[in-house]
């Protein structure tokens, strides 16, 4: 019957298990199964499952893989599949998420795995295995919870005190495929985490990266180039002290190798001889690009202007001769145009606000290429060369890196500003090629003037308006020394001032309704050229046109730019400000009555206000490194000096017109405010030169006191000794008389003592208490003394207050109440 019963059994289909009821089956036989083959078959199970099932198998079965990372450590096969297994459970896949009805199932499993730091630190644990497997999954489940939640796996990291050393042994394996993953999970891990930069640079980060640089070949290695150099930006950027970390491994003198190339010339031997990139044998690829962009870019980081260390960073890459080469790349025509652009930008700040690099620049000749046509078989300097590029640079790009190289070289240097002004006087005729040499200077006043000749171009008048607009920037003697050029006109046998040339390209452009950047850049020339100079205001006023030129541009209701005019009515303000009223027709009360009866207050402040809120205005940067003008021209029409300057001038100078009687009432309560300064300060130094003279006395009388004192002491002690000597020797005597009666007898006298010695007794009281009587005199003196010089500091005091008071800065009397003190504590 039992048999007829299990054959009845058998027969019968069983029923198949439901999918949720199988992974807790394989959950809880990973879980206690006692075999080492049982729990890998369970987990492998899982993962087979994760995902059909993904909500199920990561719900049950995460605190599951968790433990057997722990307690399995000794087998790769169930790390593998567990770290596997992970790591489909947390990746943000859409297809998995539509398939089971969820969304963001990855994030959610996230956010659940990475509750506890501590599941992080064993993966950081496993990465000590050297087995292939083990630490590829581990980085790819890595890269997958920085992805979703990068925040609070940087923190994780954070607290555990290897994973940031087991993590950078990963860049030492010499399996390429580990490597180049744990490169990209550093640069994920560092892209904006301050703390975790400096920790992975102090774990010999620089070092390592530029070893593996060179060793692949630099410039001409493959992406791992790319990498190396994007986690070495990622370290540097923002970031002061890993900065400082680089410049003090000596890294900086690492860069002029970075720069070579390897594989275009061989020796006799067949050894590669490294030469420059701008070698004629030299190609380019994408790849190749791309790293000597980003070669170039870490130069660029370690010198942003206004940054502490840049000056320092400046100092040593002209030491380490980084910058000639540099400065080949930017000038050689055969380069890429991608890499001149970002050379030209990283000489423009390696030399900015440094005299010796812009000297370097200077001195530099640009030679021509043996393919070059004969043409152009001369040698250029390099200043020409940048303003060439500038005015007709293949992209917009490559021409504002060149513009900006120019500004880099007159920033902050006089002498190469009254040298380029010096150029604006084309150069003598005398060439017998029958060509007219050019000077950058007046290759740039030709761009300006001949406007028409680049209509399709208007970007060529406009950065020619630029650089003019930076020789003369705030330096009275370019200003006077562009002021002084005169050119021939054709209508007028005299020549004509610059200035008016200047301004009468301007009017031909507008009537003739030129491209608004033409407009505007010859506007910003002016501009910079009349500010802080009523030499220059005068000779623009001499020609009434110019202000009744300007005057309707700000008037226009229609069919003018809200641009131009916000810029005509800053260099009306311009001329206000600094008129001198030497031009008899417009001065300063005749041009403000003028503005406000034909333009209005309101009017000409709004102006002004629109032109600085205009998305253009506020667009101006000092570099274009991403325009691209590959379809349509940039929107770029100001130059970021020109903004800077207007923002920090035009407010006061705007009070200025609107309100005259301000100003004056402003300048004469300055000019009061100065008179009572001078007086307060005529004071303050006549009560100190009073002071030290007490001090002086205060101390030459305790020197007298105080040799007073000893001398006093010494008369006293011999004095004493010689009354005890007499004193001893009358003991000595015979018994003395009884003195006569009172009536008749006179004043005793120690008997035994000669009328000598009676005398020199005598003598000696009198001395002392002639002595005593001038000590107390000297204490007395030095008790006024000091009564004297608290009046004096109590004065002082009520002096520095006022002048507080009126907004000046007045130095702390800590210092000198600190030595009153003392004084008062020696007496």
């Amino acid at each position: 019957m039992s048999f007829l019963f299990s054959a009845l059994a058998a027969s019968q289909p069983k029923e198949q298990a439901t999918g949720p009821e199988t992974v807790d089956k394989l959950v809880d036989r990973a879980m206690h199964a006692t075999l080492l083959e049982d729990r890998r078959a369970a987990v492998l199970g899982l993962k087979a499952m994760s995902r059909d099932y993904r909500l199920h198998v990561g719900t049950k079965g995460i605190p599951v893989l968790v433990h057997v990372l722990k307690s399995d450590r000794m087998d790769v096969e169930i790390i593998k599949a567990a770290l596997e297994t992970l790591n489909i459970l947390c990746s943000v896949d859409e297809e998995l998420d539509d398939k089971n009805g969820k969304e963001d199932l990855g994030k959610m499993f996230t956010e659940v795995y990475t509750k506890d730091p501590t599941n992080v630190t064993v993966l950081l644990e496993i990465l000590e295995e050297f087995e292939f497997y083990i630490r590829f999954n581990t980085i790819q489940f890595l890269t997958t919870l920085l992805d979703n939640y990068g925040e609070r796996l940087q923190d994780c990291v954070l607290t555990s005190p290897i994973g940031i050393a087991r993590l950078m042994d990963l860049l030492d394996d010499t399996r390429e495929i580990i490597r180049n993953e744990a490169l990209l999970l550093l640069i994920a891990l560092t892209s904006n985490n301050a703390e975790i930069q400096k920790i992975i640079a102090f774990e010999n980060a620089f070092e390592r990266l530029l070893g593996i640089v060179l060793a692949e070949g630099a410039s001409e290695g493959d992406i791992i180039i790319q990498d190396c150099l994007t986690l070495t930006l990622n370290l540097l950027r923002y970031n002061v002290s890993n900065q400082n970390l680089f410049r003090e491994s000596s890294c900086i003198q690492k860069i002029p190798s970075l720069l070579l190339s390897h594989s275009v010339i061989q020796d006799k031997q067949g050894a590669p001889v490294p030469v420059s990139l701008t070698h004629e044998a030299n190609t380019w690829n994408q790849q190749k690009v791309v790293n000597a962009e980003l070669i170039l870019e870490v130069v660029r980081i370690l010198v942003v202007p206004n940054s502490p260390n840049t000056a320092v960073n400046q100092k040593i890459m002209n030491q380490a001769h980084i910058l000639l080469p540099i400065i080949e790349l930017a000038m050689c025509k055969r380069v890429h145009s991608k890499v001149r652009t970002q050379a030209l930008n990283a000489v423009g700040d390696m030399i900015r606000g440094n005299s010796a690099n812009q000297e370097s620049l200077g001195k530099y000749v640009v030679m021509p290429g043996k393919k070059d046509p004969v043409s152009q078989q001369i040698p250029t300097s390099a200043i020409l060369s940048l303003v060439v590029t500038a005015l007709s640079g293949e992209s917009f790009a490559l021409r504002s890196a060149a513009a900006y190289c120019f500004q880099s070289f007159v920033y902050n240097n006089q002498d190469n500003q009254l040298a380029l002004a010096a150029t604006l006087t084309p150069p003598p005729f005398d060439n017998p090629n029958d060509e007219q040499p050019q000077s950058p200077g007046s290759l740039l006043i030709k761009s300006v003037l001949d406007w028409k000749a680049s209509k399709l171009d208007p970007y060529r008048p406009w950065f020619a308006s630029m650089l003019l607009s930076h020789i003369v920037s705030e330096n009275p003697k370019c200003q006077e020394m562009a002021l002084s050029v005169k050119l021939d006109d054709t209508d007028s046998e005299e020549p004509i001032s610059l200035l008016h040339k200047v301004m009468y390209a301007l009017l031909v452009a507008s009537r003739e309704s030129a491209d608004i950047r033409v407009l505007l850049g010859i506007l910003s020339l002016i501009g910079t050229w009349l500010f802080a100079s009523s030499h220059a205001v005068k000779e623009f006023l001499s020609e009434g046109s110019n202000l009744q030129f300007l005057i309707e541009q700000v008037n226009a209701s229609s069919g003018v730019d809200p641009l131009v005019q916000g810029m005509a009515a800053y260099i009306i303000s311009i001329c206000h400000e600094y008129n001198d009223n030497s031009e008899a027709s417009f001065t300063q009360a005749s041009l403000q009555s003028l503005i406000v009866s034909r333009i209005g207050g309101d009017v000409f402040v709004s102006r002004i206000d629109r032109l600085k809120e205009s998305r253009f205005f506020q667009k101006a940067a000092l570099y274009f490194d991403d325009v691209d003008d590959s379809k349509a021209m940039p929107e770029v029409y100001f130059d970021f000096a020109f903004v800077d300057l207007l923002k920090s001038s035009s407010e006061p100078m705007i009070r200025s017109v609107i309100n005259p009687k301000g100003k004056a009432s402003a300048a004469k309560k300055a000019s009061e405010n100065d008179a009572e300064l001078q007086a307060l300060r005529a004071a303050v130094d006549a009560y100190k030169l009073q002071l030290a003279q007490q001090e002086y006395e205060l101390v030459e009388c305790k020197n007298i006191l105080a040799q007073t004192e000893l001398y006093h002491k010494e008369e006293i002690s011999k004095l004493q000794h010689e009354v005890q000597t007499l004193q001893a020797k009358v003991n000595n005597q015979t018994p003395p008389l009884p003195p006569p009666p009172a009536a008749v007898s006179p004043k005793p006298t120690p008997l035994g003592l000669s009328p000598e010695a009676v005398q020199k007794i005598h003598g000696l009281q009198v001395d002392l208490q002639l002595k005593t009587q001038q000590y107390d005199s000297i204490v007395q003196e030095q008790e006024d003394l000091l009564v004297c010089l608290a009046e004096s500091d109590i004065t002082i005091r009520g002096l520095r207050d006022r002048l507080r008071a009126l907004g000046q800065e007045v130095e702390s009397d800590d210092d000198e109440d600190d030595d009153d003190d003392g004084g008062e504590e020696e007496e």
